[in-house]
């Protein structure tokens, strides 16, 4: 999934040089540069490789399917070929086209995930417009995208009126599909924490790279925030656990899980 050339998107050159020289490089970029690099266009993801499309390709390759907010990771080409390229028996392609949306902001879940980056999730923010895309599935490729979220472990799924997204292409999605944080995204202090590499017109948050988020989260428990730390992590579901458990907020509720649409 990642390589050893990949480093060089790790903008801090200590922290580069650290996972350079690590046997297990490739796992502890998959944690730091999550949410991943994407194309900031339409495109369809077919055969492992992606093609720009245009408004004719739009209309047909999303007509029927359900549309999907992918406000972390799935709006990355190299998320979506390890969930949907062969050998995986999803061989439908997946569109997925770029927009605008209005009084939200795309922020840290309070959650950990298995492979030591914490994810991302949808939060209201009253006058933030920020850049989302989504992405238009079949029926098996969405159950298939349920498994992959942990729905409804980790996610719950849950429709959204699509009133606030304004794509680029001039598609309207109506109702569209969105994962949800179960572990909510409040932490102590009342802290809610944007990704620092998507796009936003007007955050209100304080925002955060994958790094800075795991080094507060780190020193906050006790253990010192080298990155090699995050592999004990990926390690130990427990840990993980723990580790985030103890900079949330004590008060915040969490969400009441749903059952998955049919």
């Amino acid at each position: 999934m990642f390589s050893i050339s990949d480093a060089h998107k790790i903008t801090d050159p200590v922290l580069r040089e650290q996972i350079e020289q690590h046997p297990r490089a490739q796992e502890i970029l998959r944690a730091f540069l999550y949410p991943y690099d994407a194309p900031d266009y339409d495109f369809l993801f077919a055969d492992g490789t992606i093609r720009k499309m245009v408004a004719g390709d739009i209309d047909r390759s999303t007509a029927g399917r359900t549309p999907v907010l992918a406000v972390g990771s799935n709006r990355a080409p190299v998320q979506l070929a390890r969930k949907f390229a062969p050998p995986h028996h999803h061989e439908e392609p997946v569109p997925v086209t770029f927009g605008w949306m209005a009084n939200h902001d795309i922020v840290y879940s309070a959650h950990m995930a298995g492979y030591g980056a914490l994810p991302a999730t949808l939060a209201s923010s009253p006058g933030t417009t920020v850049r989302v895309a989504v992405t238009w599935l079949t029926p098996t490729q969405l159950s298939h995208m349920h498994s992959t979220e942990s729905v409804p472990d980790h996610y719950q799924y849950c429709q959204l009126d699509g009133i606030n997204i304004t794509l680029d292409c001039g598609l309207k999605t109506g109702r569209v599909g969105s994962y949800q944080s179960v572990a909510g995204h409040v932490f102590d202090h009342g802290d809610t924490f944007a990704l620092v590499d998507i796009p936003v017109r007007n955050r209100r948050f304080a925002a955060r790279s994958q790094w800075e988020m795991f080094c507060q989260i780190v020193k906050r428990a006790g253990y010192a925030p080298h990155p090699t730390f995050v592999l004990q992590l990926i390690d130990d579901a427990e840990l993980r656990r723990k580790l985030v458990g103890r900079y949330l907020k004590t008060d915040n509720p969490t969400p009441r899980r749903t059952s998955v649409p049919k």
